[in-house]
């Protein structure tokens, strides 16, 4: 149980540590908005592809049960 808070305590200072040193390492430091702009694509990328990729994780395990989810991209098997 301690080694789960250690985890949530460590990812939450982790998160935060990413905005300090986002915004000012590579904003108000650099001055390089290009760096900037890398790092906000780069970010919007992994989240999105986690995010479909849990959708069908959660999908795939609801489908065991009976649940069905809509499919996102119209093309899934017409029932």
């Amino acid at each position: 149980m301690i080694a789960l808070i250690d985890f949530v305590s460590r990812l939450i200072g982790d998160v935060g540590r990413f905005v300090d040193v986002f915004v000012n390492d590579l904003i108000l430091g650099a001055g390089d908005p290009l760096s900037a702009l890398l790092v906000v694509v780069g970010q919007v990328l992994i989240v999105g592809s986690v995010a479909v990729l849990g959708y069908a994780a959660v999908g795939a395990l609801l489908g065991e049960i009976g649940v069905k989810l809509p499919s996102l991209g119209g093309r899934g098997r017409s029932d």
